[in-house]
C-alpha cells in the first residue's frame, strides 16, 4: 500500500493520500512523483500541511521508492490538493555555470559540483571512473547536468566503461552501469495488460562523420554504410570528439558508431502489472507471440501508478541502451 511521509527536522509526518504517479525518463536526470491527496472534507482541513520546499518520502510496501522536494502545488474546488516533487537530481537541471577542469576524472568534477551547488551527495557512492582529462572546459553557462553527462560520456569513451549519475534515499551519486544477470520477464497473457509496437528511421545514419582537434590541427573520419545510403538516402551523423584522440582511434570511434547507427530503432510502449524495482534504464525480456518477439529491451521511461492496493506502469521502451550523443 502507499504510505507517504512529510519529512521535518526531527519527525515523519504521514500524508493520506489518494494516489500517486512515479516517473523518471533515461538521461534525463530527476525523477519525480505526482500526488493527489484529499486537502479539505466536510469543511475541515488535514492536520498535515505541504508546501513548496518540503521534502516527502514515498514507500510501497514498505520499501522506499523516492524522497524529493516538492516543487509546485495546485488546489481545486472538490478539496484536492495535487503536487509535484523531484529528487535532489532537479537541482542538475535548474542550475547553470561555467567552469574550467584541469586534471581530473568525471566523479572528481561532480563532487564538486555537488559541493558547489549544495546537492546533498556520499562520496561512498561515487564511484572512481578512472580518466583523468587534462582540460575539460565549458566557457559558457551551461546546465549542471549536462557538465556531469558529458564528463560521462566521454569517459565512457576512453575506457569502455559506462556511469550512471542516481538518487538514492536524498543523495546524489554515481555508479557503474553492469548488466543485470537475471532480468524481468513481461509477457503477453501474463503481465502485459496492452502495448503499441513503432519503428522509425529518426536514429539512423547511413554516413558517421567524427573531427577532433582544434581548427590548426583538426582530424577527421568519414565512413558510409552504402547498403544503408542506397535504401534510405544520406542520414549524417556529425559529431565532434573532444579529448586527446589519434587518427587511428577517431576511425575506430567511427566505425563503431555507423555500426550502432544502422539499424531501424525499435520503441515498444506497454502498459503492464506494476514491478516497482523496475525503472528507466533497466533492461527487460519482451515475450509477445502475436509479433513472435522475443527479446531484450531496454526501459526509456516509466510511469508508475499506484492508487490504493493498486500499482500499474506504462514503459516506453528501446532496443539499444546507447548513451545520448555529448554535446
Amino acid at each position: 500500500m502507499i504510505e507517504l511521509f512529510l519529512v521535518k527536522s526531527n519527525e515523519m509526518l504521514e500524508i493520506p493520500t489518494e494516489s500517486i504517479v512515479w516517473t523518471g525518463r533515461r538521461y534525463s536526470a530527476a525523477r519525480k512523483i505526482d500526488v493527489s491527496m484529499l486537502f479539505r472534507q466536510g469543511g475541515s482541513r488535514q492536520s498535515v500541511k505541504v508546501n513548496e520546499g518540503d521534502t516527502v518520502l514515498f514507500k510501497w510496501q514498505g520499501k522506499e521508492l523516492f524522497r524529493g522536494t516538492i516543487f509546485n502545488r495546485a488546489f481545486n474546488k472538490s478539496g484536492i490538493l495535487s503536487f509535484t516533487a523531484y529528487d535532489n537530481l532537479q537541482y542538475l537541471l535548474l542550475n547553470s555555470d561555467t567552469y574550467v577542469f584541469t586534471d581530473a576524472r568525471a566523479d572528481q568534477i561532480a563532487k564538486r559540483v555537488f559541493s558547489d551547488f549544495g546537492i546533498p551527495h556520499d562520496n561512498s557512492t561515487i564511484a572512481h571512473t578512472k580518466h583523468v582529462f587534462k582540460n575539460l572546459i565549458f566557457a559558457n553557462e551551461t546546465k549542471l547536468y549536462d557538465i556531469l553527462l558529458k564528463a560521462l560520456i566521454d569517459t565512457e569513451k576512453h575506457t569502455k566503461q559506462r556511469y550512471m549519475i542516481f538518487s538514492k534515499e536524498g543523495k546524489a551519486g554515481i555508479k557503474a552501469y553492469k548488466r543485470e544477470e537475471s532480468v524481468w520477464v513481461l509477457e503477453s497473457g501474463v503481465n502485459i495488460e496492452d502495448f503499441t509496437f513503432e519503428t522509425s528511421l529518426d536514429d539512423v545514419a547511413t554516413r558517421v562523420k567524427l573531427t577532433a582537434g582544434d581548427e590548426k590541427k583538426q582530424i577527421s573520419a568519414i565512413l558510409t554504410d552504402d547498403k544503408g545510403r542506397s535504401k534510405y538516402g544520406v542520414l549524417q551523423h556529425y559529431e565532434n570528439i573532444s579529448g586527446d584522440i589519434n587518427q587511428a582511434q577517431l576511425n575506430d570511434l567511427a566505425k563503431k558508431t555507423l555500426e550502432r547507427k544502422k539499424e531501424l530503432s525499435q520503441k515498444f510502449t506497454i502498459s503492464a502489472l506494476g514491478i516497482p524495482s523496475l525503472s528507466s534504464g533497466d533492461m527487460v525480456r519482451v515475450i509477445e507471440k502475436e509479433t513472435s518477439i522475443n527479446r531484450e529491451y531496454f526501459v526509456e521511461s516509466d510511469s508508475h501508478h499506484f492508487v490504493g492496493n493498486s500499482h500499474m506502469m506504462s514503459l516506453e521502451l528501446i532496443k539499444f541502451n546507447h548513451l545520448p550523443d555529448a554535446g
